[in-house]
């Protein structure tokens, strides 16, 4: 029931609603960059990197491409590690909202 003068409350849970539905539209799409990331050259970039730091003079030694690169690692495992699990969060929602009532 929407009212002329709606409380806060009565903001949030539309805007709640609206988030929630909004997170369902975009699930094939949080899906398909998850695959993405897992896929290819970009599933492996973070370790191949790290592998290749013993290459490059540490950060505190004049170091800046080791900064560079670790900030690129840390980078990649963030993004990653997010779609993860913004992937979960929203297939949490649809699995809750199609599961059988008792």
């Amino acid at each position: 029931m929407t009212t002329a003068n709606p409380t806060p409350a009565e903001l949030l849970a539309q805007r709640n609603e609206i988030d929630r539905q909004i997170s369902i539209a975009n699930l094939e799409g949080l899906k398909a960059i998850q695959a993405a990331l897992k896929s290819g050259k970009v599933a492996t970039l973070a370790t191949d990197l790290e592998a290749l730091l013993t290459q490059l003079a540490p950060s505190g030694e004049m170091g800046s491409p080791h900064s560079q690169a670790t900030n690129v690692i840390t980078a990649v495992r963030n993004v990653s590690n997010f779609f993860d699990g913004e992937v979960a969060r929203v297939q949490a929602i649809v699995d809750a909202q199609t599961a059988p009532t008792s």
